[in-house]
């Protein structure tokens, strides 16, 4: 974060507390459950299917080889910021990468933060919650975030102690306009399919990204390359994604009559991938239960890989009758 000189060891006081009428939805993609509130807190009409479909994030598919837990979350959150602003409202993400200036960065990113609520805006920033995960700061008191997550639990955490894992970083929405939704929706389609073809330069290269990864995932079960809390945690979130990528199509297919029958087709598509993961899901409730269906799981895994690309080609060919 460059800009204004910051001083060292700062001390912070005051306090405000923006009142929400609407908290996070319960959801294991933090993102999406923190950008919700955050754009519902700003007067947008939204759910976590407009913004998973709009971000582009229920495209999404990261895996690492170990299957670590990490993979819904490693790559670079950028991408999700042209998709989330076509919602109606400019969004900025700022974001700098851990090292040597933590301590100037986590007090620059306080001071714009208590510069947002002062301003009546509630924020998003990065590690402000259990872990790593983006967390909905509508106040301070003193030199703490107040966090208010699903249900409307509120939480503090010291500015200096964010669960930051890679980044400090920060979202902050801006004014408010009207998009051209006919337009942003096709764009929409084109993001999901670069995402789920592994186009967009926002991946690491140590992942496996896109459709492919659900191939190397099903190779790692088959291996027994397996961390298993890992394999748990990317089924729950990739079939979570996947339930939010069909209800985006058929949204989309309700809006554009004429491209309707390929929309619908995609959405058929992540259903079946979602009920596969959940199948798989069924299949390792335990670690045991893992290496003695790893066969069977795998297979679910790599039949994803087919639904995620059939769901592509259906796509491409509902972008060219939107209107």
């Amino acid at each position: 974060m460059a800009g204004k000189e910051v001083k060292m060891g700062a001390q912070f006081s005051g306090e405000k507390i923006i009142d929400l009428n609407f908290s996070p939805p319960d959801c294991l993609i933090s993102y999406l459950g923190a950008v919700t509130a955050l754009l519902r807190a700003r007067g947008i009409r939204c759910d976590l299917t407009d913004v998973a479909g709009r971000s582009g994030y229920a495209f999404i598919i990261n895996i690492h080889p170990e299957l670590l837990p990490t993979g819904p979350v490693a790559f670079d959150w950028e991408v999700l910021i042209e998709g989330t602003r076509a919602l109606g409202v400019e969004v900025e993400l700022v974001a700098v990468a851990r090292g040597d200036n933590d301590e100037a960065n986590f007090t620059e990113l306080f001071e714009r933060v208590r510069e947002e609520i002062e301003a009546g805006r509630p924020c998003i920033v990065w590690g402000a919650g259990e872990g790593p995960q983006f967390g909905l700061v509508n106040g301070y008191r003193q030199d703490r975030y107040v966090v208010t997550g699903a249900k409307g639990r509120r939480d503090e955490i010291s500015y200096d102690q964010l669960k930051a894992v890679w980044r400090i970083a920060g979202i902050f929405a801006g004014e408010r306009f009207e998009p051209e939704c006919r337009t942003e929706e096709r764009k929409a389609v084109v993001r999901a399919v670069r995402l789920l073809r592994g186009t967009v330069a926002c991946f690491d290269a140590e992942y496996f990204s896109g459709v492919r990864a659900f191939s190397a995932w099903g190779d790692a079960v088959a291996r027994g390359r397996t961390d298993y809390e890992g394999l748990i945690y990317n089924l729950l979130c990739y079939y979570e994604l996947q339930l939010l990528a069909a209800g985006f199509c058929v949204r989309l297919a309700k809006k554009h009559p004429q491209a309707a029958p390929y929309l619908k087709n995609a959405a058929r598509c992540f259903q079946n991938s979602f009920h596969n993961l959940e199948q798989a899901g069924k299949l390792a409730s335990s670690p045991a239960e893992v290496r003695q269906n790893s066969e069977p799981i795998a297979k679910l895994l790599r039949a994803c890989r087919e639904q995620n690309e059939q769901a592509a080609v259906e796509l491409e060919r509902a972008f060219g009758l939107m209107e």
